[in-house]
């Protein structure tokens, strides 16, 4: 049964208490709402669905963003980045709101609005991922009584994916401007080289950037790329003869790493590269699709292009191959 008595001269105090709950109270600003809410909860406790939420409503979205981030987010990969993201969210509106109150309305009017502010289709998707996965753990291991407002909204459109490659001239246009990083702009010797590298191996930005004298073997032609993002431990590259040549070429640095600099440094010369060399649309990820494709045209079979570049699908590998017609044409003669 539930006792309602006035408290104050604005608010009403509504107490359940039910065989088997522990009893639950509430403040409301009206009679009428604390009968209500009475009705539901009586209702949600005789057939058995009733979730208690008082400490989704103390908690607010804010506080479980950074819970999440001290928690799942610091234990990722990914984690930098997606600290970002937490960061952004932490600033918006939706922060400040109870966890309890957040429901797949406000998913859908906070989807809107990344999309009109320009966020593309696969960023936004990413932002509901990770809310989405803050309320399944809110839900699963910190026990709160919310629903998972992300579950029952329509998603972005996924993209098609990239399919950019280096066309006729643009591979020395940017090299040429990579060496030349240092006129007019902060230099950064070892961009260049990690680019040769990265079409070389198609090893990803973040493995050349982990990559040790240590994982090299250049007598056997072979690296080592660590704690991939694909969840292998070591992934071992074959090194072809130009491969071993830039890295024969390369200084060695006392803290034992091949490439001593760091992801936002890369980020910036390449950027500034490609725009001094006249080149538009392209990102150091695209040496890696330009990487496999050129493993395709040279003859390698799937499973001996899967074995480099690590892709355990042919569905993941099919979105980094972007093969040229004209490359096509002439082996059918």
């Amino acid at each position: 049964m539930a006792t309602i008595r006035k408290k104050g001269d604005l608010q009403w105090h509504c107490q359940v208490r039910k065989t088997g709950f522990p009893a639950i109270t509430k403040t409301f600003v009206t009679r009428a709402k604390a009968e209500n809410w009475a009705k539901v909860v009586e209702s949600e406790m005789v057939r058995g669905i009733y979730i208690d939420r008082s400490e989704a409503e103390r908690t607010t979205f804010g506080a479980s963003l950074e819970r999440y981030r001290d928690e799942i987010t610091s234990t990722k990969k990914g984690k930098v980045q997606e600290c970002t993201k937490i960061g952004k969210l932490l600033r918006h509106p939706l922060a400040y709101r109870s966890l309890a109150s957040i429901q797949s309305t406000d998913m859908s009017k906070f989807r809107d609005e990344m999309l009109k502010d320009g966020l593309s289709d696969s960023t936004a998707t990413k932002y509901l991922a990770l809310i989405s996965h803050l309320f399944t753990v809110a839900i699963k291991e910190w026990r709160l009584g919310v629903q998972n407002p992300v579950s029952n909204i329509r998603k972005p459109k996924a993209g098609e994916g990239r399919d950019r490659r280096l066309m006729d001239g643009e591979e020395a246009l940017l090299m040429a401007a990579l060496s030349g990083s240092g006129k007019g702009v902060r230099s950064n010797s070892w961009v260049a080289p990690m680019a040769c590298l990265a079409i070389e191996t198609a090893m990803r930005e973040s493995e050349l950037l982990k990559l040790q004298w240590s994982d090299i073997d250049l007598p056997k032609r072979t690296a080592l790329a660590r704690d991939t993002k694909n969840g292998d431990k070591i992934r071992l590259i074959p090194l072809s003869s130009r491969a071993v040549l830039i890295l024969s070429d390369l200084p060695r640095s006392i803290d034992g790493r091949v490439f001593p600099t760091t992801q936002q440094a890369v980020v910036q010369c390449f950027t500034r590269a490609c725009k001094r060399a006249g080149i538009e649309g392209l990102r150091f990820h695209d040496l890696r699709h330009e990487a496999a494709s050129r493993f395709f045209e040279k003859g390698l079979d799937i499973m001996e292009v899967a074995a480099i570049t690590g892709h355990k699908t042919l569905s993941t590998l099919r979105r980094y191959v972007h093969l040229k017609p004209d490359n096509l044409a002439r082996k059918l003669g």
